[in-house]
């Protein structure tokens, strides 16, 4: 009986071995046998695999690169902090106060996504065109166009470029307030300017802030899809094909290199503000006149609050705002805008930080445990950093901000200080450098940026300004 069980088993293995050596055959399409160290297929007959090249195929053409020229001011000179003195200036052979600050010239390369096909709007990074004087797109289909800035905004880090072209293709609009961690994305872009490029990855976290400057309006995506230099201002995208972000950002070693920690600007932000610079030039963001600070848990026993109790604690509300007409109080805690949650105080930064002077919201917080309603204007923002001026019709090219802490004659004099220059602009010509501060207009003082769009509005083409200079005070024109 052994025997015969044995005799069986043996026979069954043969059976089994010449089945796979035909299937071998029969797969390979061959009457020769395997070679060693071959490999067989494993599939008779070809079937379908799962593929992204649909939906990249049909996003690529949306997506464009952008090249950049430009000049930046020179920040390694050795003499550097003579020349931001006149009177240093002329033992250089310099004019005292005309002569811009040394420029050195760079070219750039990064990414941008048509969102309006037929008026060739292109939405990308402010960074990426910041201080550029050229600036090219570069269509999938190879065709190149030069562009012209319609607007930026550099607490959003976002601008809008227009370029004439036909047979355009632009995205399709996502909702970024639908996304969960854990959600299938695709970058798209122009890494390292080698062409259009697709990484994928998925959603790796939510509401990121403290990834770009410290005012920046907003949160981010973060993502594991490999986003490398150039890929600013691409495109990221869910799996049909619906724009969710753009890639502004990533955490890198010192090699410089992608590890796969990546940052988008949420396309709801994003949409607000292109929309805002394509109707207006520019985001008029306004203030609700509160000071927040985030519930923490010590604050949410000392409130008598709910264990997990989310939200904006206003600290203090300034006297003639928004907030302080509407009738809100230091104590009271805002949940929700219009709707949308505020978990903390970048949520509420968030909303706020893109509506115009004007809006009204409604808001829902709480005051001593109990909900209540109100609905406040939002008001102009007196203390806006990075504001940029018209003298008539043309852009003074200066970016202007209350004088604040970060300025060495914070508490010594009163005026506007002067955050950047762009190259060749009025500004530029006028001799203005970054750390001035603006004194007075036309022998007006000033002391903050109302009062200095007031003076430039009532002028009539030509400004006399004074301005200080770390210790030195000298007089320009500005026209």
């Amino acid at each position: 009986m052994k025997h015969m069980k044995r005799s069986i088993w043996f026979a069954a293995a043969i059976v089994a071995a010449l089945t796979l050596v035909n299937i071998g055959l029969t797969v390979g399409n061959s009457s020769e046998p395997a070679q060693a160290g071959s490999v067989l297929p494993v599939f008779q007959h070809e079937s379908p695999v799962p593929s992204l090249v649909p939906m990249i195929r049909m996003v690529m053409p949306a997506v464009v690169n952008v090249s950049t020229r430009g000049e930046m001011p020179v920040q390694s000179q050795a003499y550097a902090p003579f020349l931001n003195n006149p009177f240093f200036r002329q033992f250089f052979g310099m004019s005292p106060f005309a002569q811009q600050p040394p420029q050195e010239r760079f070219r750039a390369l990064g990414s941008g996504v048509i969102i309006n096909a037929q008026k060739g709007y292109i939405l990308t990074n402010d960074h990426v065109i910041r201080h550029a004087t050229k600036i090219v797109i570069t269509t999938y289909n190879h065709h190149r166009y030069p562009a012209k800035v319609v607007g930026k905004d550099r607490d959003t880090d976002l601008a809008v470029l227009q370029i004439k072209a036909h047979d355009l293709h632009q995205i399709v609009f996502g909702n970024s307030a639908r996304l969960a961690i854990g959600d299938f994305v695709v970058a798209i872009g122009n890494p390292f300017g080698l062409g259009h490029t697709a990484t994928f990855g998925i959603v790796s976290g939510l509401g990121r802030t403290g990834v770009e400057q410290q005012d920046h309006v907003g949160t981010f995506i973060q993502t594991d899809a490999a986003i490398n230099p150039g890929n600013s201002g691409g495109a990221l995208v869910n799996l049909r094909g619906q724009l969710i972000g753009i890639n502004t950002a990533i955490l890198t070693e010192n090699g410089g290199g992608n590890i796969g920690i990546g940052f988008a600007i949420p396309v709801n932000l994003a949409r607000v503000v292109a929309s805002q610079i394509i109707k207006y030039g520019k985001v008029e963001r306004g203030v609700l006149g509160v000071l927040v600070q985030n519930v923490t848990a010590h604050l949410r026993r000392a409130f008598g609050l709910p264990p997990g109790q989310r939200g904006a604690l206003i600290a203090q509300v300034l006297p003639d705002s928004g907030a302080a007409r509407a009738g809100l109080r230091a104590g009271d805690i805002i949940t929700t805008v219009d709707g949308q949650p505020v978990r903390d105080v970048s949520a509420l930064r968030a909303i706020i930080g893109v509506l115009r002077v004007g809006t009204h919201v409604h808001i829902r917080f709480l005051r001593n445990g109990h909900p209540k309603t109100v609905v406040a204007i939002v008001g102009h923002n007196h203390k806006s950093t990075h504001r940029e001026f018209k003298l008539g019709r043309k852009d003074i090219g200066a970016q202007l901000a209350n004088l604040g802490r970060s300025s060495p004659l914070y508490g010594k004099v009163k005026g506007v200080m002067v955050v950047a220059v762009t190259p060749r602009s009025p500004a530029a010509k006028a001799g203005l450098e970054p750390g001035d501060v603006i004194l007075a207009v036309d022998q007006h003082p000033i002391s903050n940026l109302a009062e200095f769009q007031e003076a430039i509005e009532s002028d009539h083409g030509l400004l006399l300004l004074t301005v200080q200079r770390g210790q030195a005070t000298f007089f320009t024109t500005l026209r």
